[in-house]
């Protein structure tokens, strides 16, 4: 049996479920663009300007509520993108 039979049935590339689709995509690009800038937001060099802030937020330090925030921002966003994912039909 020749290899190149089976060589097409392996992806190339970024395989990501779901690219096919215009809306989904878009999502996904979405929460992509989400991600980065929560993890933006947490690292050098955004996250020391939030520590030096001295106010409190429902009595919470500055830089812990920044913290929890962006944790709720993604939390969000992946509620989000997972509304997004239809549902299979043999489910």
């Amino acid at each position: 049996m020749p290899m190149d039979d089976q060589a097409d049935d392996i992806p190339q590339g970024l395989v990501v479920p779901g690219l096919g689709n215009e809306s989904r995509r878009a999502a996904l690009w979405a929460f992509l663009v989400v991600s980065v800038l929560s993890g933006l937001a947490l690292v050098w060099p955004v996250y020391p300007l939030a520590v030096d802030l001295t106010p409190y937020v429902f009595g919470l330090p500055f830089s812990f509520a920044w913290t929890v925030g962006w944790l709720v921002v993604m939390f969000v966003a992946l509620v989000l993108l997972y509304r997004t994912d239809a549902p299979d039909p043999a489910d």
